[in-house]
């Protein structure tokens, strides 16, 4: 598990402790099967771009917290600047994209 699986999974805990949700509140909030917010927080298994934004939402907190990028817990919503705006089918051909490159970068990382 990298660093920053780590930190995704610590900042989602956090997160759902200070809003004073269990687990299972979280993912009907969110969407999801309860047994992947147990995954999530543990590490176990790593969130979509669509999961990381239901969660953001769900929590009242910024997906950049939940993922690492900034100190705080308040903030945006959103991932990107407009992204309010996209459908589900562009925030689909988002996650392709993003799993794309990351599979590159793996590729080429020793």
């Amino acid at each position: 598990m990298t660093s920053e699986e780590n930190d995704f999974g610590e900042r989602l805990t956090a997160a759902r402790g200070k809003r004073e949700m269990s687990q299972a509140e979280l993912a009907k909030r969110a969407g999801l099967q309860a047994a992947a917010i147990g995954h999530f927080e543990r590490g176990r298994r790593k969130p979509s771009f669509a999961n990381v934004r239901a969660l953001a939402k769900a929590l009242g907190v910024s997906s950049d917290y939940l993922l690492g990028r900034t100190p705080s817990m308040e903030g945006a919503t959103t991932a990107f600047r407009g992204e309010d705006d996209l459908s589900s089918a562009d925030r689909d051909q988002i996650q392709l994209m993003i799993d794309m490159m990351r599979e590159r970068r793996e590729k080429s990382d020793p």
